[in-house]
């Protein structure tokens, strides 16, 4: 199986099933008129359930599960191990094209198992190609590369071409995706001449895109902007409007490298239209992007504010799924390590049981030995579930920190601001704001991958949020930052970004609110071995905000509280947080270890 497309990744290839087109819709229908004029529960009806089941991938895939499971439960009455083991497998295809890995992977496995029961090579060598896609999908490329090339070699020992195509491309796909493109190209060109051979436009489109998406990474734009062409051209001839508007936004930016604006536009508004025509908001805000550049290079600087305006917020949709995709992708390698030990021990037992009538006498006389075994067994899977627990309570937090940091409203609110001093002819206030904001938000990314930064980076960072948000506030916003000088924060390290939470909650619902100027003052004492944070605020205060307000200020101070309980279970501290209401606003206390850099 060729992986599906992901924007994100080098892959723009599909699923290979029963070529889609007019001939698609009479196949499936002829399959249908078969299927009802066959009511007996055996073989044959099993196997038109899993070609109707097949049929319908692409076209409705939530409604050919009832198939799928109409042919398991006949091949399993019938004891039809390769039925079963073929149903499982187009079972496993669904839940790949609809996006739950998990499950597709429990089918693949499933599938898997049985294969290697009745001793079907080509079967067991495709559901590890298969299963490479799952590990491609996870980033673990190590193991993806030996199950395709496991593929391959059955695919080439067979003389199977269309395996070896899908064998060959999703290789490649993985160089690319390691940034080895010349590995990458040199497969892909295998790939695109066996299946010009085959005559498979959809996969030549697919291919020669991918292609031209190396080549563009390797500098050679002449040679990708030609393969983008062909690939459009040939994706538009077959009516796959996803290569299509992928090809086109392309193009757009290889055009606006070669300051052929007008084509880029052109090339950028057909994309556009497709990719809502598809519903594709990736590439619909590719689409912006190149728009925005065209824009800007044409001196239209409102028009190409709000198609970057338009960018950023589809983009933000965007990596707001795929952060939300990083926890499930770490509870998914969990869940894949625990259902594989789980196929393992099925087949340990089988051969158990098998073995047992023969070793029954010497069995007994070891029962005591497993009984350790089992225990010892039971022992470890518990502290590996407590460390996975963990582990993934880490990822969730950290997850949640990242978003609360990169809070998209905020960055809307920004560019709104940004516009309205364009919009008032406020150059020089428009030029501070968005070099405070680009400044911010490039520190903001290049951290969230650190555990620890200086008090010295993080407070710079504080400062330069709530110099923002005073512009913002047209400076109604007052602040004042202390350090004792017990604390040197050039040598102190904190988790980043851990008291913006209390600060903007401050801001929005403490000050902005408030009749008046409001004031934040920021202390940093050292006590013992702990580090103290003291936010304070002359705001309304919590018994004056909204409940929905409370809500979110309780979701921030959650996110710091698994943070810091996180860091009392590593560093084995007791670091807290505390909020006191005071007459006026609120106090916040935060302790942490005390850690050095040197």
């Amino acid at each position: 199986m060729l992986r599906p497309i992901k924007k994100t990744c080098f892959s723009l290839l599909i699923i290979f099933l029963p070529l889609c087109g007019n001939s698609q819709g009479v196949q499936l229908d002829s399959l249908r008129n078969e299927l009802e004029g066959h009511t007996l529960q055996d073989t044959i009806r099993a196997g038109l359930l899993i070609e109707i089941a097949g049929e319908m991938t692409y076209s409705s895939p939530n409604e050919a599960f009832p198939y799928v499971k109409e042919a398991i439960a006949i091949s399993e009455k019938t004891n039809w191990i390769k039925g079963e083991a073929l149903a499982h497998r187009q079972k496993g295809n669904l839940y790949y094209v609809l996006g739950d890995n998990l499950n597709a992977l429990d089918a693949y496995q499933k599938a898997l198992v049985l294969s290697q029961k009745m001793v079907n090579k080509q079967l067991e060598s495709s559901l590890l190609g298969n299963i490479g896609n799952i590990h491609a999908d996870l980033k673990e490329y190590d193991k993806a590369l030996t199950n395709y090339r496991a593929y391959l070699s059955t695919a080439q020992s067979l003389n199977n071409r269309p395996d070896e195509i899908k064998a060959l491309s999703n290789i490649a796909i993985v160089y690319n995706d390691t940034e080895n493109f010349e590995e990458g190209v040199a497969y892909l060109e295998k790939a695109l001449a066996l299946a010009k051979l085959e005559e498979n436009n959809l996969f030549i489109a697919a291919i020669t895109n991918n292609l031209a998406l190396a080549y563009k990474k390797l500098g050679q734009n002449e040679k990708a902007l030609a393969h983008y062409q062909e690939a459009a051209d040939l994706a538009q001839q077959i009516g796959n409007k996803y290569i299509e508007a992928s090809a086109l936004n392309s193009i757009g930016k290889i055009n606006v490298l070669l300051n052929n604006y007008g084509m880029a536009e052109t090339n950028a508004r057909q994309a556009l239209s497709l990719s809502k025509e598809i519903g594709a908001v990736e590439w619909e805000s590719d689409s912006w992007e190149v728009l925005s550049q065209v824009f800007e290079n044409n001196g239209n600087m409102a028009e190409a504010l709000d198609a970057y305006k338009e960018h950023v917020q589809l983009r933000d949709s965007v990596l707001n799924e795929e952060k939300r995709s990083e926890l499930t992708r770490k509870e998914m390698q969990f869940q894949m390590e625990r259902q594989q030990a789980v196929a393992l021990e099925e087949i340990k037992r089988q051969e158990l049981v098998k073995n047992g009538y023969l070793l029954g006498a010497i069995l007994l006389a070891l029962i005591s030995i497993l009984g350790y075994f089992l225990y010892k067994r039971r022992r470890d899977a518990l502290e590996k579930r407590k460390v996975a627990e963990f582990n993934a309570k880490v990822a969730e937090t950290e997850l949640k920190a990242l978003r609360s940091q990169m809070n998209p409203h905020f960055i809307f609110n920004s560019l709104n601001s940004i516009s309205d001093f364009i919009s008032k002819k406020d150059i020089q206030q428009a030029d501070d704001y968005l070099v405070k904001f680009s400044k911010l938000t490039r520190s903001i990314l290049e951290n969230s991958e650190k555990k620890w930064i200086t008090l010295e980076e993080d407070l710079e960072l504080m400062e330069l949020y709530m110099q923002i948000e005073a512009l913002r506030l047209e400076n109604k916003l007052n602040y004042r930052i202390s350090i004792d000088e017990s604390v040197e924060p050039e040598n102190t390290l904190v988790p980043p970004l851990l008291l913006q939470p209390f600060i903007e909650n401050s801001i929005w619902h403490g000050i902005a609110p408030k009749q008046g100027d409001g004031q934040i003052d920021l202390l940093i004492k050292k006590d013992d071995n702990m580090l103290e944070y003291i936010v304070e605020d002359n705001g309304v205060g919590r018994s004056a905000t909204n409940t929905k307000a409370k809500r979110k200020g309780s979701f921030g101070v959650k996110i710091t509280s698994n943070r810091i309980d996180i860091i009392n279970h590593l560093k084995n501290t007791n670091g807290s947080i505390n909020l006191l209401d005071k007459t006026e606003g609120l106090r916040v206390e935060i302790r942490l270890p005390l850690e050095l850099q040197f």
